[in-house]
């Protein structure tokens, strides 16, 4: 195969004048939200939107509500995406967050808890409105399970 001829530079990530760190310190925090919810195996799977136009992907793992905006300069204000479960939800990891490199727009600090409306929208039985920052993935997960203040991993926002 081919990884003989791999060079890993598992440095990268340690150099201060590079950007790999705030890749690190993204997947550090999304093992650690996996380890919290288990959605890598969980049996609820469901994506509810794949938008060409707005570059928008939004899914559904376990509890957790996954929004990825992929367009390069369109941020969506009161975006509606489509969930299963009803309630409250808050953000529990956002690649918007200072320590991924972001700018805050959307992070767990704001600590804005966003409710569901029932009806169908995107096949789903309930839905919510969101901000979606260009080039951003957020991970919503039911309020219950969020903690602001919780800084054992920094960016993740989990109790």
């Amino acid at each position: 195969g081919s990884h003989d001829k791999c060079r890993r530079r598992w440095d990268l990530a340690d150099s201060e004048g590079l950007k790999y760190k705030f890749m690190n310190s993204y997947d550090r925090a999304l093992m650690h939200l996996d380890k919290a919810f288990g959605f890598v195996n969980a049996p609820h799977t469901f994506i509810s939107r794949k938008d060409e136009m707005d570059k928008m992907i939004v899914y559904e793992r376990g509890d957790l509500v996954f929004v990825l905006n992929f367009h390069p300069t369109n941020s969506y204000t009161d975006y509606r995406v489509g969930c299963y479960k009803s309630g409250g939800y808050k953000v529990a990891l956002s690649s918007d967050e200072g320590v991924f490199g972001g700018w805050n727009n959307v992070s767990k600090w704001n600590n804005v808890e966003f409710f569901t409306q029932d009806g169908d929208y995107d096949n789903r039985p309930c839905s919510m409105q969101i901000y979606a920052p260009s080039r951003t993935a957020v991970v919503y997960a039911p309020s219950d399970w969020c903690d602001s203040e919780n800084e054992s991993i920094p960016g993740l926002g989990v109790k």
